[in-house]
């Protein structure tokens, strides 16, 4: 009796926690608007007529296709070095470690390219026609082994290279095509999105005009590890700025390749727990497709999957290498083959390729090899229950030594040419953190780092932060936040994480390894928002719920056994999870229309009409800029750092203190006109609401000390020769003789 009623009162706490985790989530990220549904109501063809141009049409259609054909090369190039491997693998996995592989080959090559001043059409062709050749030849061996297997009638297994999907329910596939088939729409539009606009695609156009790399920018994220970079700027070389879109959007599929990975590879369904290695199964039950397929919808119904596909980001293959570093190592703990373990460093140091903050990835990895051989040394050393704990941590570090250095290898030496070219450019290995270099000062790593600003150590705030997190308060990025499964199975999660902890079985060291995973990131994440609101960002935490999403479906599975004749748990959460996607449909699909991206895409609309669509007035300030300057004008910005659609020497404002770094170098007005004259400005653009925002919110740290130091100039030293609403062009005054 009292077992009977601990379960229904757990049963009703977790149903109450599910009502509010979804109604507080959608209370604060409204799916829908009234004035949305009025919009759309009073005028529903005005977002849906189209009138094809076929021209349009094509061009489009060249953008996906050349996205589409680096991907294939992709494929092509790292399924060829896997191949040279003894690794097993089925079909999936080929394709997933293979192209993650090949892309990091191509982008190391592109950087090789730049560093030699090979930018040209016939070197990115060239390029393109022997990734081509390859992938060619690999499909056709592909194509030869699976048809010998097919006509040896003996033969009972899949053949381990052939890619076999096991598809979704019609459902399934239907939802899923729809939301991605809106983003991919949106993606198919010019970029808009602001890091695009800031220095994912404005590197690669200086790169592209100059035919090399080239330093010497005082753009600081351009010295940031740049392996997406070289990637946007083969897209851009082959094709065109959309085309690099695409290939961030096309890691999606990918992402949802990983997560259904593996959930059928470590997680044990019904017939298979407690069975060695059954996780590995090459067919997988069916159960554990039902699984992968919930992972995937978990993965797809965060909006910042959706949202950050569509822009020209780094984020989705960020996650991408680190948890397919992570898979690695877990198949490496399972059969101690070297190749796992140089695959997993290998996919770390192409982690450390992409952003500074994916270095926690490596550490992990580094920790879960000793950890192995700490924990096989228990149990395999007889006298190990008398040994000294410290004693046997150094055999088993002995043992470590070997696997370690091959995994710390593999890492730093596919990582490496990022850090050299910044100390060679720079002098400074990780600009402009630590060791600061040209441009850099204590004034402007304070200004970045924003110290202060962060939540501090507030136990209360630090207490609410995953839920605050998941609900997206306070994000600084809006890139779309991780969505309400999370929040509604995150009290499930810390229950299984501590009741499975120290249990055997099938599922037991893959579903604590992701969680390790999920918590390092978490914390590092901690770290940085107690000091800085700037790192308030739902988006660095992506690599963690991707993580998540299988460990999240296989508790959704588990659920079953909560199931009473009267009441089934895992079917009213079925029914949660299918109206949170619903939801999130019905809210895509209204951000969606505004837009009017299909007349773009069937041709009705300009790329000038779209752009100034989606970013107004600062795209009319840009063509402002490139029609009423000289072809040689230097034109700095004040509080906007998206240069990008500006053809003339523009010079943006990185971290939006550039006023406040002038005052602090020169003092006042004078100082600061005499500086630009020193420099070359001839120009200079206020984005005034980015000014006004700053000094209302009184961010001193990025804001000048005297408050009329802006009237001081345009009073004294600027002539205003153009004003866009928001945006004012001065021109920088000579001094009387």
């Amino acid at each position: 009796m009292r077992d009977s009623r601990l379960k229904w009162g757990i049963i009703f706490l977790f149903v109450l926690w599910l009502f509010y985790g979804l109604s507080a989530y959608y209370v604060v990220q409204k799916p829908f608007s009234v004035p949305q549904l009025v919009a759309l109501l009073e005028n529903p063809a005005a977002w849906l007529t189209l009138d094809f141009a076929w021209s349009s049409v094509w061009r489009s259609l060249l953008d996906v296709g050349t996205a589409v054909l680096i991907n294939l090369t992709a494929w092509g190039i790292g399924t060829t070095l896997l191949s040279y491997t003894k690794l097993e693998m089925d079909g999936l996995e080929t394709a997933v470690f293979g192209t993650g592989l090949g892309f990091g080959i191509l982008g190391l090559w592109v950087f090789l390219l730049g560093l030699v001043g090979g930018f040209t059409p016939a070197a990115f062709w060239g390029t393109m026609g022997v990734a081509i050749a390859l992938t060619l030849w690999q499909i056709f061996k592909n194509g030869t082994r699976i048809n010998a297997d097919d006509a040896d009638s003996s033969f009972s297994l899949r053949p381990p290279r052939s890619l076999r999907l096991n598809f979704p329910a019609r459902g399934i596939a239907f939802y899923l095509l729809i939301v991605l088939g809106l983003a991919l729409v949106i993606a198919l539009l010019p970029p808009t999105d602001w890091d695009g606009l800031f220095y994912h695609l404005k590197g690669p156009k200086l790169y592209l005009a100059a035919g090399r790399i080239i330093g010497g920018i005082d753009i600081p994220h351009l010295s940031f590890p740049a392996l997406f970079e070289m990637l946007f700027t083969l897209a851009m070389g082959l094709r065109g700025d959309i085309t690099a879109k695409l290939l961030h959007f096309s890691f999606i599929p990918w992402l949802m390749a990983l997560v259904y990975l593996i959930s059928n590879k470590f997680f044990a369904t019904e017939g298979t727990e407690g069975k060695e290695n059954s996780s590995f199964s090459s067919v997988p039950s069916v159960a554990n497709r039902k699984n992968g397929w919930t992972a995937v919808l978990i993965l797809i119904s965060m909006p910042m999957v959706l949202n950050l596909g569509a822009q020209a980001y780094n984020d989705l293959p960020l996650a991408f290498y680190q948890v397919a570093a992570l898979v690695a190592i877990l198949r490496w703990r399972q059969h101690e083959q070297t190749g796992w373990r140089v695959l997993s460093g290998l996919f770390a140091g192409l982690a450390m390729g992409l952003k500074y903050t994916s270095f926690v990835t490596p550490l992990l990895l580094a920790g879960t090899v000793v950890w192995h051989y700490c924990r096989h040394e228990k149990q395999t050393n007889p006298q190990s229950p008398s040994t000294p704990p410290l004693r046997l941590c150094a055999f088993a570090l002995k043992k470590a030594f070997k696997p370690l250095a091959v995994l710390t290898l593999a890492t730093t030496l596919i990582a490496l040419p990022w850090y050299l070219k910044n100390w060679a450019f720079t002098g400074n290995p990780v600009y402009p953190f630590v060791f600061g270099g040209q441009f850099w000062d204590d004034f402007r790593a304070a200004a970045y780092a924003g110290t202060g600003t962060g939540l501090g150590f507030n136990p209360l705030a630090l207490l609410r932060l995953p839920h605050d997190l998941i609900l997206g308060l306070n994000d600084a990025s809006q890139d779309g936040q991780p969505g309400p499964l999370f929040l509604i199975f995150l009290p499930a999660v810390l229950v299984y994480m501590f009741t499975k902890w120290k249990k055997d079985g099938g599922v037991e060291r893959p579903f604590n390894l992701l969680l390790i995973f999920v918590l390092a990131q978490y914390i590092f994440w901690v770290i940085g928002v107690i000091f800085s609101a700037g790192l308030w960002q739902s988006r660095l935490l992506l690599p963690a719920f991707v993580a998540l999403s299988p460990v999240i479906a296989w508790i959704f599975d588990d659920l079953a056994r909560w199931d009473h004749p009267q009441f089934s748990l895992r079917r009213f959460v079925r029914l949660v999870i299918i109206l949170a996607l619903a939801f999130n449909l019905v809210g895509q699909l209204l951000n969606w229309l505004p837009g009017v991206p299909l007349t773009y895409v069937e041709g009705s609309a300009s790329r000038d009409e779209i752009l100034t669509h989606w970013l107004g007035s600062h795209y009319t300030a840009m063509q402002g800029i490139n029609e009423q300057t000289p072809a040689d004008a230097v034109v700095l910005f004040l509080y906007e750092p998206r240069s990008y659609y500006c053809d003339r020497d523009c010079r943006p404002d990185s971290i939006l203190d550039t006023l406040a770094h002038l005052e602090y170098l020169h003092n006042d007005a004078n100082g600061i006109a005499q500086a630009w004259q020193n420099d070359g400005i001839s120009h200079v653009l206020l984005f005034e609401t980015g000014y006004e925002f700053i000094r209302e919110r009184q961010m001193d740290w990025i804001s000048p000390q005297n408050t009329h130091l802006m009237d001081d100039l345009t009073t004294t030293h600027l002539q205003l020769v153009a004003d866009w609403g928001d945006y004012e062009l001065y021109e920088l005054q000579q001094p009387n003789p």
